[in-house]
C-alpha cells in the first residue's frame, strides 16, 4: 500500500534488515521450485488511483491566466496488484474498496491464474491482510497440509517501509504514464481505463524486482 513520508519516518531499520534477510533466505530455499514455476512468488499491494494523479503542468502565455475544468477531484479507484517475481508479469484487478473480502477474492483470482502452483504472497501489514477473516480463509484453503504444501503462504514485510515491496515501482510507473492524459482526459473513467490497460498482464523488469534473490526462468 502506498505510504507517505510519515510512514517512512516510523520504520525500524533493524526490523527492515531482519525481514530482508528472512525473505532472501526464503527465496534461496525455494529458488528451484520458483524457477520451475511449482511455486510462484508474488509481491502484492493495493494502489489508490485518484483523479488528481493525472495532473501535471500546463503551459500558457505569460501574463495570461490559464484555466482548466476539474471534475470531482476526490474520485478514487482502488486496485489490487500482484507482481510475479520470476516473470515480471503484473496482475491487476479493481475493487470498490480495499477490505478483507476483496483481498480474499483477489487471492482466489490469483489461484485461478496459477492453478498448478503454490503461491507465496509477500505484502505489507494492512489491516485487510490479516485478522480473523483472513485467518479463516487461509485455514480453509490450506487445510491440514504441512506449511511447505500450503496452496497459499503469506509473508509480511516490516512495517512502515513500502520500498521493501518491488510492486511499488510498478505503481510509480503506472501513475507516471497516465500523466500524459492531463490535457485530454475529461472523465475519471478514462484515467482508470488507461491505468489498467498499461499494467494488466504487462511485463515489468527493473533491478528491484529481484531484490530478494536472482531468479532465472528454466
Amino acid at each position: 500500500m502506498e505510504e507517505g513520508a510519515g510512514e517512512q519516518s516510523q520504520k525500524n531499520e533493524a526490523q527492515v534488515a531482519a525481514k530482508h534477510a528472512e525473505l532472501t533466505a526464503y527465496v534461496t530455499e525455494h529458488q528451484d521450485a520458483i524457477e520451475r514455476k511449482e511455486r510462484v512468488l508474488l509481491f502484492v499491494d493495493e494502489c489508490f488511483l485518484h483523479w488528481g494523479d493525472v495532473c501535471g503542468y500546463s503551459w500558457a502565455k505569460r501574463n495570461e491566466r490559464a484555466t482548466r475544468d476539474v471534475v470531482n477531484t476526490q474520485a478514487r479507484q482502488p486496485f489490487y496488484g500482484a507482481l510475479d517475481a520470476l516473470t515480471g508479469e503484473m496482475h491487476l484487478m479493481s475493487y470498490p474498496v480495499a477490505q478483507t473480502d476483496n483481498t480474499t477474492d483477489f487471492l482466489v483470482e490469483l489461484r485461478l491464474r496459477y492453478p498448478d502452483a503454490k503461491l507465496t504472497i509477500c505484502w505489507d501489514n494492512a489491516r485487510w491482510h490479516k485478522g480473523k477473516e483472513m485467518e479463516r480463509f487461509l485455514a480453509e484453503v490450506n487445510g491440514a497440509l504441512s506449511p511447505e504444501d500450503w496452496p497459499i503462504t503469506c509473508i509480511n514485510v516490516a512495517p512502515h517501509d513500502p520500498t521493501q515491496n518491488p510492486i511499488e515501482e510498478v505503481w510509480r510507473q503506472g501513475k507516471a504514464a497516465i500523466q500524459k492524459l492531463r490535457l485530454v482526459a475529461t472523465k475519471f473513467q478514462e484515467v482508470i481505463d488507461a491505468f489498467e490497460q498499461g499494467l494488466e498482464r504487462h511485463i515489468f523488469d527493473f533491478p528491484n524486482r529481484q531484490r530478494y534473490g536472482r531468479l532465472q526462468m528454466i
